[in-house]
């Protein structure tokens, strides 16, 4: 777990996917984007071993960073894929890139989640779209066409570079709103 220092009154946790990593694109930027606002942010950089069970991992990981944010009035996670495992434990604003929609649980935790919630996704992700979008008026539910799990534009990195912009936007325009 890295601990980039900034405003000690907020703090990201930024939660890794199973094989998105925190310094993979949407994450690093998002890590850019919390610390060019000024606030703290918790970074899970591992990843589970191979004999390790993901989701139970990465609950276990989002306790710990929780845990290590806990000092702060205001604590935000941003979580990709597999790091919405976490939903259920987050009782404060929460940004989900492309969260598994797939996933009972997970749905469940959005549906009832009451602080301000971003989710990021994509139809043409399996995740997402073969999944359930809550009805919850505290979810921002930002969709866009065309892109795989990694919200990447399949062998085309400018479009994928633009897509990333748009995402760090959003998610800038998010923080500014807390």
């Amino acid at each position: 777990m890295l601990r980039h220092e900034g405003d000690t009154s907020r703090c990201a946790v930024i939660l890794p996917g199973v094989r998105y990593f925190s310094q993979a694109p949407l994450l690093w930027f998002a890590r850019e984007t919390a610390q060019a606002r000024g606030w703290s942010v918790v970074e899970v950089d591992e990843r589970a071993r191979d004999d390790q069970e993901p989701f139970g991992w990465m609950r276990e990981q989002a306790e710990r960073a929780l845990e290590a944010a806990a000092g702060a009035e205001l604590v935000v996670v941003i979580g990709k894929s597999l790091g919405s495992a976490a939903a259920p434990l987050v009782e404060g604003p929460a940004a989900w890139l492309t969260p598994l929609l797939t996933r009972p649980e997970i749905v469940a935790a959005l549906s009832s989640a009451s602080a301000p919630t971003l989710l990021v996704g994509s139809p043409d992700d399996s995740t997402w779209g073969d999944g359930v979008v809550p009805d919850n008026q505290a979810l921002e539910v930002f969709e866009l066409a065309g892109l795989d799990h990694s919200l990447q534009v399949s062998r085309d990195p400018r479009a994928s570079l633009d897509v990333l912009r748009t995402v760090t936007d959003r998610l800038g325009a998010f923080l500014d709103r807390l």
